[in-house]
């Protein structure tokens, strides 16, 4: 009985410094397979993870002409739901474009579910709003919006984002051409702040579907990129924090987080990042970063990495292992990460389930364990035999 004791007593103190304060060995599991283009994800009222898949190319439909390249319009885009370890995909028909190489999908970009439990889908553009009684008309009016949809299949316009861009030139700080893609989508308590990435600007919309424009982000022309900003979150303090992609010729680590009050006063918050494409906020307060390419999109090599900002804003690459084109970023009620991966491939596109190993609830279980085997050997009659 001996070596029971200094079992129990070795295994006690290494478990010890395996906690969720101290770095661990992170590990992913595949929990969503052959999604079309898959980008922003939630988790539904009833536990289940909700994905928007951008979509795939068409094979027949209108097409246009945007910087440069033919895109194709379709309704292709979707939303697949996990429930139970069950997936399907329970709406589609969502609004999308392609360019005719199947590349740079544009439509259903992110998941957000409002205080009343209705599901909402934020469908991108990727261009300018007139395209969509243009070109693209007439399905083509819903890209560019908010809808509002049910597990039933139904979905339909709730908010117009687009249209803020095209009223508003000055909304987009870079100037030129006019451009919406709104890209991410957070609910803020009043009703949802969205990212346009087109238009570079953090925008407000209102419970009854207004839209209004919170924060612009200015280019750098001495950095000669756009900010083009991706992933939105409310933070600790209530400000809300708004990350950067960057635009072309994406330098590595000239991605910055901004810190926006809610009366739109902007700041920077963290600089150093490299095409930052999703955020997050943790229990523990710290914020989670997920970047899309760590060497940069016009450099060939990199991966995609989780990074951990602590609340004293020291960091902390979590994850990097097999993570090609991640978009999109979730936690879970388990503190597990949720990333949508090949996120840029019809077909091919994946929900990976990241989580440190061996998980929190894993070590509890085991130490209770533990306690319950001293327990019985203190309640042995000769415990002085057991520690001899």
């Amino acid at each position: 009985m001996r070596n029971l004791w200094k079992l129990v007593l070795a295994f006690g103190f290494a478990a010890a410094p395996i906690t969720p304060a101290v770095a661990a060995t992170f590990v992913s599991t595949v929990v969503a397979t052959g999604l079309n283009n898959p980008r922003g994800l939630a988790f539904g009222p009833n536990g289940a993870l909700y994905i928007a898949e951008g979509g795939s190319l068409s094979a027949s439909g209108p097409e246009a002409v945007i910087r440069g390249a033919t895109y194709r319009f379709g309704l292709t885009g979707s939303i697949t739901r996990v429930a139970n370890g069950v997936q399907s995909r329970i709406v589609t028909n969502l609004p999308s474009i392609s360019q005719l190489n199947g590349m740079d999908q544009t439509g259903p970009n992110d998941i957000v579910f409002g205080a009343n439990g209705v599901g909402y889908v934020l469908v991108g553009l990727g261009g300018d709003p007139a395209l969509r009684s243009g070109a693209f008309a007439p399905q083509g009016s819903g890209l560019g919006s908010l809808w509002s949809f049910t597990d039933g299949g139904a979905a339909s316009v709730f908010a117009d984002l687009a249209a803020l861009e095209a009223a508003n030139p000055g909304g987009n700080p870079a100037g030129g051409p006019i451009d919406s893609n709104p890209f991410r989508i957070i609910a803020d308590g009043q009703g949802f702040l969205a990212t346009d990435a087109g238009g570079n600007s953090l925008l407000s919309i209102g419970a009854n579907g207004a839209v209004s424009l919170r924060a612009a982000f200015d280019s750098r022309p001495a950095a000669a990129n756009d900010s083009v900003p991706t992933g939105v979150a409310i933070g600790p303090d209530g400000n809300s924090y708004v990350a950067e992609l960057t635009g072309a010729p994406f330098p590595p680590g000239s991605a910055r987080i901004f810190r926006v009050t809610p009366g739109g006063v902007t700041s920077v918050a963290f600089t150093g990042f490299t095409n930052i494409v999703d955020i997050a906020f943790g229990a523990d307060g710290s914020l989670y970063v997920l970047e899309l390419d760590t060497n940069g999109l016009a450099q060939p090599g990199g991966t995609g990495a989780l990074i951990r900002v602590g609340p004293n804003g020291e960091r902390e690459t979590l994850f990097t292992q097999g993570l090609v084109a991640p978009t999109g970023l979730e936690i879970g009620s388990d503190n597990a990460f949720y990333v949508t991966n090949f996120s840029v491939v019809p077909g091919q596109g994946q929900v990976l389930r990241i989580a440190a190993v061996p998980e929190p609830a894993t070590w509890a279980m085991l130490i209770a364990g533990f306690g319950m085997v001293g327990a019985a050997l203190r309640r042995r009659p000769s415990s002085s035999a057991v520690l001899t």
